[in-house]
């Protein structure tokens, strides 16, 4: 016997309420819950489905590859998606609304780190390129810099985001890198000194608002950079530079093999 003709966001609200009234889930949780499913809705609408039943596992998994892409590529953001459709779908299931469950069968993505695979030469002085034609305006300077540190000095995303003032050595000649065995003090190839000299001495200066804020990279308000600001102007410097921004991140800037960095002994070490 066929269903009457209900909406899709008709079952969402029933599954979240459902959620509340048997689990009293976080306000994060629901929200993510509801965001997934609505995005599901859209996805099905735009391909003429106005029935959950009609959610086959292959739809399911354009989805979730798709989703997963626009998060990425990260694995989590694969296993998240996939909890709440699995959930979502045993609801319905108990329903009677369908048959079978069609996110049941799919598998959870390992968490492990994959494989990076750095810029190709060319794509990498495309960004060099652009980077020096930023206007020598104060975030001009800071994000030729962001560059530097990453592309060629190898630091990672949260490495750069911690350097502080106290982090820059004597004229800027070498920097203290936070790492997972400890600060570690490298001497500055030219390039990457010349930048900073310049972003410390007409960038960050009118950047800064608080003198307490010790962080090295600011923002535009004045407060220290974040992860996601930092992305954002990798992000930007690819379309300046006439690559796909979503193809590119502070990963796979980084040299391919690591440079031969000068360490110099920190503080109460000996040569």
């Amino acid at each position: 016997m066929a269903h009457p003709p209900e909406t899709l966001a008709l079952w969402i609200a029933r599954f979240l309420d459902a959620r509340i009234a048997t689990e009293t889930p976080a306000a994060s949780t629901l929200k993510a819950y509801r965001q997934t499913l609505q995005r599901l809705a859209r996805f099905m609408e735009a391909r003429g489905l106005q029935r959950w039943e009609e959610a086959t596992p292959s739809l399911l998994q354009d989805f979730l590859e798709a989703e997963t892409v626009r998060r990425g590529g990260s694995p989590s953001a694969w296993n998240q998606r996939l909890a709440v459709l699995r959930a979502f779908f045993a609801f319905l299931q108990a329903q009677g609304r369908v048959a079978e469950n069609p996110a049941s069968g799919f598998p959870w993505r390992s968490p492990r780190r994959p494989v990076r695979f750095p810029l190709p030469p060319a794509q990498r002085e495309r960004l060099r390129t652009a980077a020096e034609r930023l206007p020598e305006t104060p975030v001009g300077l800071r994000d030729r810099l962001i560059l530097d540190l990453i592309a060629h000095l190898g630091l990672r995303a949260g490495q750069a985001i911690a350097l502080v003032l106290e982090d820059v050595g004597p004229d800027g000649a070498d920097l203290r890198i936070p790492g997972r065995r400890g600060p570690r003090r490298v001497a500055l190839p030219e390039p990457v000194r010349a930048s900073l000299r310049r972003y410390l001495a007409h960038g960050r200066p009118a950047l800064a608002r608080d003198p307490g804020t010790r962080a090295l990279l600011l923002n535009h308000r004045g407060g220290p950079l974040t992860r996601q600001g930092l992305w954002w102007v990798i992000k930007a410097l690819a379309r300046r530079a006439g690559l796909p921004p979503e193809a590119l991140s502070p990963e796979r800037l980084r040299p391919p093999a690591g440079l031969p960095l000068a360490f110099l002994p920190l503080e109460g070490e000996q040569r």
